[in-house]
């Protein structure tokens, strides 16, 4: 134990010094001791380490603070070496898979999208054998400074198993074991590698880029080829004991669907929009072209479902704040969130805050973003100093 804490709060100081220094534009080894109330010398120990790992360069000199003597030199500024290395992302929604390369700060530096097979053992070697690759090139970013892969997928996964539990939109009906599938990848790119849950990138990616803090909560509702949602509470992803965790598909208001787990949720079979395609005959990737009828028509029969399952979820988890998006959400937009609203209003007994995600690019954001934390981590506890 006397080893430990002395490594572990290390950890912790480097982590809190990388952290402010990676939100702030540029800041100075006096600002950081001010807000982080860790000692100058410890500061200017952990700057150094992080100079040395090249995460931090020096950009020059800044004015003095405020609280500062204005005698002798100017301090040198520091900030995050956004273009150190990158993050390969993936997120899959329906027939299309957006693709981004991001870098240390979570911005995407570049992006494109393409229609695609949604079957898992089609997806992976794509990835493997060419997408990667030509998502660098066209970037311009080299293979040496690829650290990261992430693939966001509509599945349920446990990540300790490397077992996807369940994914039926891409033709994965019993638990499959993807150890292997991963294994080539890292080899390939000497990489990390990590899988996860569509809403749940989603609901990462909305967090930060919201602005929440790190005890907050929030619900990403997405309602698209299929239903989820993904759930921070207290700052924390919740998976759940069998990674089910906003599998909010199989929610059922009616009885009619007793003993027919192996058929879509009873939710998802209402309202995931290749079904509202279907019964509306409509077709959403051309969103623009919908009349104001039909429009109407498709705001009315959603709202309510919708409405529901944001009232139930709530009242569970006592939670407020709630962001819609996916396919369905995008197309309707605003004028579904003002109905959504107006019906909760009416049931909810708790204030809710309903909003519209700020970006499309929430699940690239989400996914890039556990994948830049494990490992800046890794080289954060690498060795000590």
């Amino acid at each position: 134990m006397k080893n430990y804490v002395p490594s572990h709060l290390k950890d912790m100081n480097r982590q809190i010094v990388y952290q402010i220094i990676k939100e702030k534009e540029t800041t100075s080894k006096a600002e950081l001791a001010k807000l982080t109330g860790i000692s100058s010398p410890t500061v200017i120990k952990i700057v150094n380490f992080l100079i040395e790992k090249k995460l931090v360069i020096e950009v020059g000199q800044g004015d003095f603070s405020q609280s500062e003597v204005s005698v002798g030199r100017k301090p040198r500024m520091l900030k995050l070496n956004t273009g150190l290395m990158y993050v390969a992302a993936f997120f899959l929604e329906g027939d299309f898979l957006s693709m981004g390369v991001v870098d240390l700060a979570e911005r995407i530096i570049y992006k494109k999208s393409m229609e695609i097979t949604p079957d898992f053992s089609f997806i992976m070697p794509e990835i493997l054998n060419r997408l990667v690759m030509q998502l660098l090139e066209e970037a311009g970013i080299s293979e040496s400074q690829l650290f990261g892969i992430g693939i966001a997928l509509p599945v349920a996964y446990d990540e300790n198993k490397c077992t996807i539990i369940t994914a039926p939109l891409i033709q994965v009906n019993e638990p499959l074991v993807i150890r292997d599938e991963i294994k080539k990848l890292e080899d390939r790119y000497d990489a990390i590698v990590m899988i996860e849950n569509d809403a749940n990138a989603q609901v990462l990616g909305e967090f930060q880029r919201a602005g929440y803090s790190e005890k907050e909560d929030l619900i990403f509702i997405s309602i698209g080829t299929g239903l989820g949602a993904g759930i921070v509470l207290n700052g924390q992803l919740r998976r759940g004991k069998h990674h089910m965790c906003g599998e909010i598909g199989y929610i059922c208001f009616l009885g009619d669907n007793i003993e027919r787990k192996k058929n879509a949720g009873w939710l998802e079979s209402q309202i995931s929009y290749r079904v509202l395609e279907e019964k509306f005959g409509v077709d959403f990737s051309n969103g623009s072209g919908l009349d104001s009828d039909t429009k109407k028509k498709l705001i009315e029969y959603v709202a309510l479902p919708i409405a529901l399952c944001i009232n139930n979820t709530t009242m569970l988890l006592d939670c407020g704040n709630i962001v819609l998006g996916g396919i369905v959400i995008e197309v309707l937009g605003e004028e579904l969130l003002t109905e959504v609203k107006r019906h909760v209003d009416q049931m909810s007994v708790i204030g809710n805050s309903i909003r519209l995600q700020t970006s499309s690019d929430s699940g690239l954001i989400g996914i890039a973003s556990m994948v830049t934390k494990k490992k800046i981590i890794d080289l954060l506890t690498l060795e000590s100093d």
